[in-house]
């Protein structure tokens, strides 16, 4: 996911050596998304099982499910980075179609609207799913997803609140923008082809 026909300073430019150090970094989150697939297959029943139980915990170590992306497709080898996206109220960019790179996004704080031309997505309220998980621990009764996961039509525009998460497929055309009054926070999880990085001259973002 980069931004088309805009100039990035220097801060958002990795340097060798800052990609070097977020390596372990990057592959614990190979692991939460490998994990995440394999979870997102019986969403239902991830949400069972897979919370560990209070007295499976280490003592002073919790486990909190942010969001589900269920049935997507990642490249079989892929590099990963981790991001922070500021967004300022009017800021935004559309959709480079010739970026391979993919998103997750992870709505810290704020408001995104977001629109992919050429097909559905999905996102994964962060609402909800607290909700459905809090309804689980006081009945013992599966959670009810239904109201998790919307589905977005394409060319539709939907806005990711604050603790909503969703992914965002490269090579297709559409928008980010944050429309709020307020600045917006994002985690990102850059997934592209493997041995593409951010610092590449083909992946950064230029004039």
């Amino acid at each position: 996911m980069r931004s088309g026909g805009h100039q990035v300073d220097g801060r958002s430019v990795y340097q060798g050596g800052v990609m070097r150090r977020l390596t372990v970094l990057l592959s614990v989150v190979v692991v939460v998304l490998l994990g995440s697939l394999a979870l997102i297959a019986q969403p239902i029943a991830v949400a069972q099982e897979a919370t560990p139980a209070a007295d499976e915990m280490e003592e002073g170590l919790t486990f909190t499910l942010l969001g589900l992306v269920p049935s997507t497709t990642l490249p079989s080898a892929a590099s990963l980075q981790v991001a922070r996206a500021e967004f300022a109220p009017g800021a935004g960019f559309p959709f480079d179609p010739s970026d391979p790179n993919g998103a997750l996004v992870i709505v810290e704080s704020g408001s995104l609207t977001v629109r992919v031309e050429e097909q559905a997505w999905t996102i994964s309220r962060g609402a909800a799913l607290q909700q459905a998980m809090e309804g689980m621990e006081a009945t013992g009764t599966e959670p009810d997803m239904a109201s998790v996961v919307e589905e977005v039509g394409m060319g539709e525009d939907a806005t990711l609140e604050a603790g909503d998460v969703a992914h965002v497929p490269g090579n297709l055309t559409g928008e980010v923008r944050n429309t709020g009054q307020e600045p917006t926070s994002v985690l990102l999880v850059l997934i592209g082809p493997e041995g593409m990085m951010m610092g590449d001259a083909e992946a950064t973002p230029t004039s």
